[in-house]
């Protein structure tokens, strides 16, 4: 039998997480202590009001997205919450929380700004951390992150480079937002996290908004249906 080995939490008596008695570790905020678990390190001041920031950013965002439908669709069906929660994660993907991972990958590679947007034009993809369905000309998500970031110190190398992408993506098509993806991945690149935790911040930032949506649905007496239009027969 192989024995698991993890640098990240022991159990029993003198249990400890990431080096830290777990008992000390129950006297830190909640959000430092995420911080704390995957990156092996506390926060410090700054890194810490940064980071609530971005969690909470990411609680929630209306109904209408696919977590949330997801998630309270299952639950209409007479499913615990466990398993209608996981629904709402398990439909987190590229288009839909899957954003921060793939700008971090981009704006964390050698690659400079102008041959991001050169590479992105030529095979007609858009670019991780632009754009939005319904912020056009801002999005105040990410004006409070940067803005936060800029007065902590915190605004650094890589969220600078996801500036000039916006910027000269802008210059060659066409001018889009920031969006709170985007914010996100240059800040959290900031602070030294790797691109695979992407898709991470926003499951553990957005589970809470999944449990409170199941909640609500628990009290609704019909499960969920839309009707749809059969197009088979042409």
């Amino acid at each position: 039998m192989t024995e698991w080995k993890t640098e990240i939490s022991s159990t029993g008596k003198d249990a400890k997480v990431r080096g830290e008695d777990l008992e000390k570790v129950m006297e830190m905020d909640f959000s430092d202590a995420i911080f704390l678990i995957l990156k092996g390190e506390r926060p410090d001041e700054k890194e810490s009001e940064i980071f609530k920031t971005i969690l909470s950013s990411c609680i929630d965002h209306g109904v209408g997205n696919p977590s949330t439908v997801a998630a309270r669709t299952v639950q209409s069906g007479g499913n615990d919450m466990n398993t209608s929660v996981a629904a709402g994660i398990m439909a987190l993907g590229d288009k839909h929380g899957g954003a921060i991972e793939e700008a971090m990958e981009l704006i964390q590679s050698e690659d400079p700004a102008k041959k991001i947007i050169e590479e992105k034009l030529r095979k007609e993809e858009k670019i991780p951390g632009l754009g939005h369905k319904v912020y056009t000309d801002e999005d105040p998500r990410s004006t409070k992150i940067l803005e936060k970031a800029e007065d902590l110190g915190l605004k650094a190398e890589y969220t600078e480079k996801i500036l000039e992408i916006q910027r000269k993506f802008g210059d060659e098509k066409t001018e889009l937002v920031l969006n709170v993806d985007g914010a996100i991945a240059g800040i959290m690149s900031d602070l030294g996290f790797e691109p695979e935790l992407g898709k991470g911040f926003f499951i553990i930032a957005r589970t809470p908004g999944l449990v409170a949506h199941v909640r609500e649905e628990m009290d609704e007496k019909d499960f969920r249906h839309e009707d749809g239009k059969y197009t088979g027969d042409k």
